[in-house]
């Protein structure tokens, strides 16, 4: 579920783009203002998860994202379409922070390690699966998509029902918070925060949105080809993140990030030089291995480093950052792509640009390991 609003749709976007006359510059912002209402409430959710509880928080956001984005099939108006986006992405945003959550409470040391790896190529084996969905469905017509959306209030049922959480002693006086504070103050838990800003700023600003416009404009016209592309991406990530656990007790997390960061970079500067659109797959390998490898270690470090009191808010205040990184990435490429109208050129400067990117978080991922918390 916590994909869904993004993968599903990603492969439609040049229809949408041609259907409803939006230029590539602002088609971004179906992705943008999905992810938008996670800065500002997975926080809240995450207070709130540690008051009341995780299911408590999780049934009523599921509901929210399934009906407002169901609601957006009947929609053909480009504005009101941002504004159920938002609306659904408000759900949304309690999803891929409290399941992370829900992790750290039900296990710990090695086996929590494994199991947020595991987490993780869930998440990835779903954006395998879900992009060629999307794109099948964007033949029938861009807004089927959108149909999707009804399996969260499925799992919403299924949690009112037969889902049972572990007890939390939830507090959120003047001592919680000053001890969120103080977590805060650890500088690790800080570097991972700006770790995972970047990764969505370079995942989502670049591979995610625009490889579509890519093979589109380069190679071939087919929403099912904009899926396939993306999913091998996903599926290498996937697979990546089952052996997480085991890549993880050979080298250290700085190591880990120094490969993950440098693959990321070399997958997009090889995707402009690929001569035909199945030798993208060669670059979505490359790209997927470094993604699989330090989205599972960022979210680990954020799980041992966080008290187990202060667990929802830590973990969900990492989410936000993600989304305001999934924000800003299709920003910083509408800005771009504003003085590249036309042609390819533009599309190419963007994978150039958040490879330089890359490679600077890769810096940044080696001091918060050099530098004493």
């Amino acid at each position: 579920m916590a994909i869904l609003g993004i993968v599903s749709v990603t492969p439609s976007l040049p229809y949408v783009s041609a259907d409803l006359n939006i230029p590539k510059d602002k088609i971004g912002l179906i992705v943008s203002l999905f992810a938008m209402p996670g800065i500002f409430f997975t926080p809240v959710y995450g207070i709130l998860a540690d008051k009341f509880g995780r299911k408590k928080v999780l049934v009523p956001t599921l509901l929210m994202f399934g009906v407002f984005g169901t609601l957006t099939f009947f929609v053909r108006d480009f504005n009101l379409l941002l504004v159920l986006r938002f609306l659904s992405g408000m759900g949304a945003a309690s999803l891929g922070a409290l399941n992370v959550t829900l992790i750290g409470d039900l296990f710990e040391g090695d086996k929590r390690q494994k199991i947020v790896g595991y987490n993780n190529s869930a998440l990835n084996f779903g954006t395998t699966i879900v992009p060629i969905i999307g794109g099948l469905l964007a033949m029938i017509h861009w807004n089927f998509v959108y149909l999707l959306p009804l399996a969260a209030v499925a799992l919403a049922l299924w949690m009112i029902f037969s889902f049972e959480e572990p007890v939390k002693n939830g507090k959120t006086s003047f001592g919680y918070f000053k001890g969120f504070v103080t977590a805060l103050k650890n500088y690790r838990i800080s570097m991972m925060y700006l770790l995972s800003l970047l990764l969505y700023m370079i995942h989502f600003g670049s591979l995610w949105t625009y490889i579509p416009f890519l093979i589109k404009n380069k190679f071939i016209d087919s929403s099912v080809i904009f899926g396939l592309v993306l999913a091998g991406m996903s599926l290498t990530a996937s697979v990546t993140s089952i052996f997480f656990g085991k890549i993880a007790s050979r080298y250290s997390s700085g190591k880990l990030f120094a490969a993950g960061f440098l693959l990321i970079a070399l997958g997009l500067i090889s995707v402009i030089f690929m001569s035909e659109w199945y030798f993208l797959f060669i670059s979505m390998v490359i790209y997927g291995v470094g993604f699989g490898v330090i989205l599972p270690n960022i979210q680990s470090i954020v799980i041992k480093l966080a008290p187990d009191n202060h667990r929802g808010i830590i973990v969900s205040l990492n989410r936000t950052i993600s989304l305001l990184g999934q924000f800003l990435g299709p920003v910083i490429s509408g800005f771009v792509l504003y003085y590249y109208p036309t042609g390819i050129e533009g599309i190419y400067v963007l994978f150039y640009l958040f490879a330089g990117l890359a490679l600077i978080t890769l810096g940044f991922s080696q001091l918060a390991f050099k530098l004493k918390t």
